[in-house]
């Protein structure tokens, strides 16, 4: 009976022990207790996020330039009524407007042509009538200086043939302007006859390139109206094998992004399945709504099965950064700063915040793609039980949630260790529930930490509700 007494006492001084090793009894009551990230290995990527829309590479706008009405479409390369996604190749016929007035204008051109030419020919018979009245006229007065004036020919028979001579000259002249103006009236008329067949050809609606019919904007029966901007009537996307992302990058991020840049991106339709494109520019002209400025990057894609559409909503990841295998830590580890009770006494000597520059002997013999070139000496504390301890660190990139990490000589650091990040606080009735939740203070497993939510009020992640110290969030 005395020996189950002794094991008795001595259980419960164990259990004293293990309640003790957990909880860290203040002078206000309250206990004191670790919050923690694990480091993870993965992949760290620092990236520029987007959204935008897919958009044909090269969109051709096909419009009118004549009015009338839609009398017919064409017909496609598998010889299907054109319509939206129909292939066309270069100089197929789209759509046929009606040409009965443009036949008509086309008359009017030949007559006036016709016309033209007749009054050629009658300018011509003018002159050759001019050139003979001029030579008549000229050998008469040639006669009447020979004569001169006398008793044979008097003052007025002379002045008579002089002015028959002039005359007659002067009608030469005229039929020859008769003639060039008959001249430029068949040019004009010429002109006006090559402009009406050239509308009977526009009333043919053909593609200028091999595409594919985005849009059609008509219908058989409507009436085209030409104005002084051409009617569109269909966009033919030239090749969507090769489309672009069209995304709006914010201008506090813009400055990250550049020609050639690596875009991850995946589009809504296709939730399960990632793309990649390059940037192609950045357009100059800004755009500002509700006073967020914002610039268009164009980014080219290659879509050579012809799963993405046009105008699909797409979310895009411009890669600034990326470091494979690396060992990640949230950036609260390192904003810990322990108490001298908390640290283990094998590392009581240890500094508590990284002293200076690194120097030249501190750097970690690390492969450079996983090492910053402007990385800084940090020190992050890992869980010991009850204890810290510290590890000296690199710090290298950050995406402002995590940051790469890689350990000084002499120091280890794997995945799966726990980072202190922060303490909080709860009270001794409330830690000892959860404890007692979990198992009892005699459990096989020993003490386990209280689940989150157990009692009282939990500062937010990352706060010490004591001190009003940063934390890390647990679950990051």
């Amino acid at each position: 009976m005395n020996a189950i007494v002794k094991w008795g006492i001595g259980a419960v001084l164990v259990g004293g022990g293990a309640a003790a090793w957990y909880y860290w009894p203040t002078n206000n009551g309250m206990v004191t207790s670790f919050r923690v990230a694990e480091v993870v290995r993965d992949n760290f990527v620092n990236k520029v996020q987007a959204t935008g829309t897919l958009e044909p590479q090269e969109l051709v706008d096909v419009g009118a330039q004549v009015t009338g009405e839609i009398k017919e479409f064409g017909v496609d390369v598998d010889g299907k009524r054109v319509d939206y996604g129909s292939e066309v190749k270069a100089g197929q016929l789209l759509a046929r407007i009606d040409d009965t007035i443009v036949e008509l204008d086309i008359k009017r051109a030949e007559a006036s042509v016709a016309q033209a030419n007749a009054q050629i020919l009658t300018a011509k018979a003018n002159i050759s009538q001019a050139e003979v009245n001029k030579k008549k006229a000229d050998r008469d007065l040639e006669r009447a200086k020979k004569l001169g004036v006398g008793d044979a020919l008097s003052q007025m028979d002379y002045d008579q043939y002089l002015t028959q001579a002039e005359n007659a000259a002067a009608s030469l002249q005229s039929a020859q302007a008769q003639l060039a103006n008959a001249e430029a009236q068949l040019q004009s008329a010429n002109a006006m006859l090559e402009s009406e067949l050239r509308n009977r050809d526009y009333t043919r609606i053909t593609t200028p390139v091999d595409g594919t019919i985005v849009v059609r904007q008509v219908n058989v029966g409507q009436t085209v109206v030409s104005n002084m901007s051409a009617t569109t009537l269909f966009l033919v996307a030239r090749d969507l094998s090769k489309m672009q992302i069209w995304a709006s990058v914010n201008e506090a991020d813009i400055a990250k992004v550049h020609a050639g840049q690596e875009v991850r991106y995946t589009v809504d339709a296709l939730p399960n399945e990632n793309f990649t494109g390059v940037v192609n520019k950045i357009r100059p002209n800004a755009t500002m709504s509700s006073n967020v400025v914002t610039y268009i990057v164009e980014i080219d894609i290659e879509n050579p099965d012809r799963k993405l559409l046009p105008y699909m909503s797409a979310n895009a990841n411009f890669i600034v950064k990326e470091v494979k295998d690396c060992l990640m830590v949230p950036e609260a580890a390192f904003d810990f700063r322990p108490t001298q009770e908390q640290i283990d006494p094998a590392f009581a000597g240890r500094p508590r915040r990284p002293e200076g520059p690194a120097a030249e002997g501190d750097m970690p013999s690390a492969p450079a793609a996983e090492v910053s070139a402007e990385g800084e000496r940090a020190v992050v504390w890992v869980q010991k039980g009850d204890k810290v301890a510290p590890v000296r660190v690199l710090r290298g990139e950050s995406d402002g949630t995590r940051s790469v990490v890689t350990p000084m000589p002499g120091e280890t650091l794997e995945a799966g260790d726990k980072l202190v990040t922060g303490v909080y606080q709860t009270s001794a009735a409330a830690a000892k529930g959860g404890a007692q939740a979990q198992g009892g203070l005699f459990g096989m497993n020993g003490p386990k930490r209280r689940p989150r939510g157990a009692g009282g009020v939990e500062p937010r992640p990352g706060q010490n509700a004591a001190a009003g110290s940063r934390g890390g969030n647990p679950h990051m």
